[in-house]
């Protein structure tokens, strides 16, 4: 039986950690290590875990590491791996995990001989108890990674030697003055960076919940709002910020670093590189359309 290193961020989480826990410690065909990383939450998070779940080890960080992003970079980067395990898998406190999970990703890595599995999502909306597909699964694009993450990093299981590796590639990253800092998109990056085998699953086994606290979840909601937060994002610099932090893991004789480069240049030497690599930049078209006419509108 698989043994899974569960990497649980939590931060003031105390109206929703009971259920996600439950959710995990009934995990079918696996068995589970929860390792919980708290970023000094001011509520009885820790206090309830510590009473309901004396078994389950709980670090703190004091100060917090001032978002989940790099909670969850800290817990690989404190990873033992002398420590019996097969995979590990991050897990956001706030949600619910179908009993399946794990070993429905579990078999699709080993079927598909990959070393990093994600998902699509079940989009649980708290507001009205609404179910929907947050689809992830588009067919991966030969410089997708990027520009995008693979799918939310709550969906994320990876191997053991993955895991070694990405904890050496942490150790000469510098995230702390990267705002806005991602870990889906940077563990995705690292992945298709170093020639891993990554695999999107259709299948969701997982509800999302999405409520009033979600640091991104929100995100998430197709609404007016949300479209004019992204959209205002890209035209205020948005991924040119994020490239000028991951062009630095880029080879300088590789295609993708001139695709960097020529994006953090002009207006037109960005939407001609948009123009000639066009739908091998992002999975979903939907969400390229719009990425190319934010970029036209940008003319700084």
């Amino acid at each position: 039986m698989s043994i899974i290193k569960i990497l649980l961020a939590t931060y003031n989480g105390e109206k929703y950690i009971t259920s996600q826990i439950n959710s995990i410690l009934n995990q079918n065909g696996v068995e589970v290590d929860i390792v919980i990383s708290d970023d000094s939450s001011k509520d009885k998070t820790i206090e309830i875990i510590s009473q309901n779940y004396p078994q389950i080890r709980i670090n703190q960080n004091i100060p917090g590491t001032g978002s989940a992003a790099n909670n969850f970079l800290k817990m690989v980067d404190n990873l033992n791996f002398n420590e019996n395990f097969d995979y590990v898998a991050f897990c956001d406190q706030d949600d619910i995990w179908l009993p399946e999970k794990m070993e429905s990703a579990v078999n699709f890595l080993k079927k598909e001989n990959a070393q990093l599995y994600c998902s699509n999502l079940t989009k649980w909306e708290e507001s009205d108890n609404s179910l929907s597909v947050l689809k992830k699964d588009f067919p991966k694009k030969k410089y997708d990674y990027l520009f995008e993450g693979g799918s939310a990093g709550c969906t994320y299981v990876f191997t053991k030697d993955f895991a070694l590796n990405l904890q050496k590639f942490l150790k000469k990253a510098d995230n702390i003055n990267w705002k806005a800092f991602s870990h889906d998109w940077l563990v995705y990056f690292f992945a298709r960076t170093h020639k891993y085998n990554v695999v999107i699953d259709s299948n969701s086994y997982i509800h999302y919940r999405i409520h009033a606290s979600n640091v991104h979840g929100h995100l998430n909601k197709m609404s007016f709002n949300t479209i004019k937060e992204k959209s205002s994002e890209v035209l205020n610099g948005y991924y040119q910020k994020h490239i000028q932090n991951y062009i630095q893991y880029i080879d300088k004789d590789t295609e993708e670093y001139k695709i960097y480069e020529q994006f953090l240049g002009s207006y037109f030497q960005r939407n001609f590189t948009i123009l000639k690599y066009n739908t091998q930049l992002m999975r979903d078209n939907k969400k390229l359309m719009i990425f190319v006419v934010l970029n036209l509108l940008k003319f700084r």
